[in-house]
């Protein structure tokens, strides 16, 4: 018997017999036989999918595009990116005070990406974003300006309880610093600061009695009457030498 063969543009005959056997051996390993991408894992397209598929199923949720963005959701209990969150972030001016009802734009509206990233809709300067999510406290990053190749870091404090960020007296974050809280000679919180120089009270907003004496080695003690003494956000302690 004599069949032909075409293969990769060329063709030929053979007559069957024991190279018969051995070519067409060959040829059904080759037709076996896949493409890898140039770094030898597989089909590239599915390499840039798994991390997405994965957030998601921790998440429970739908994530946003996995793309470069201008903004990372950083939770401000450990430092970690806030992945597929839905949330949506608007513009103030900084001119507008704090806390009051300020003309806004929104420039996001979604869910974060597998690395908590998000894109805005165009560059800010100067402005004040806010960022609005369920389980979290409205957060705010004040003088926001975008730099190119440079991502805004925007934390988000838990919806539950109080927070404090640390400061020293140039602005720098006091990390792993232990923070003594007292009402007259009662210790109501002894908490270290983490790396984003936060502490957390859980159960109780300690600045709404009686004044809160703040003690912290190699600080001066000082006492805090109310949370209008924690900086415009009500949030910002700051500890000096």
């Amino acid at each position: 018997m004599r069949l032909r063969f075409v293969v990769l543009g060329l063709s030929f005959s053979l007559v069957r017999g024991p190279l018969f056997f051995s070519v067409v051996f060959a040829l059904a390993l080759a037709a076996c036989a896949t493409t890898k991408d140039s770094v030898g894992g597989g089909d590239a397209r599915l390499d840039d999918t798994q991390g997405a598929d994965q957030a998601e199923k921790r998440a429970g949720r739908l994530c946003g595009a996995d793309a470069p963005g201008d903004v990372v959701l950083i939770d401000a209990r450990n430092a970690g990116p806030v992945t597929c969150l839905a949330v949506t972030i608007t513009r103030e001016p900084m001119s507008c005070p704090s806390g009051t009802e300020c003309p806004s734009e929104v420039l996001f509206k979604g869910f974060t990406s597998p690395k908590g990233q998000l894109k805005l809709i165009g560059p800010v300067e100067k402005a004040r974003l806010v960022a609005v999510a369920d389980g979290f406290t409205p957060s705010i990053l004040a003088n926001a300006t975008s730099v190119k190749d440079r991502v805004l870091e925007l934390e988000l404090a838990p919806e539950e309880g109080f927070w404090l960020k640390v400061l020293d007296g140039d602005g720098n974050y006091l990390q792993d610093l232990t923070v003594t809280f007292k009402q007259g000679e009662e210790v109501i919180a002894k908490l270290s600061t983490n790396t984003l120089a936060n502490v957390f009270f859980t159960k109780r907003q300690p600045f709404s009695g009686q004044p809160v004496i703040v003690e912290a080695q190699g600080y001066a003690s000082q006492t805090i009457n109310s949370v209008s003494e924690l900086g415009e956000d009500g949030h910002t302690l700051t500890l000096t030498k």
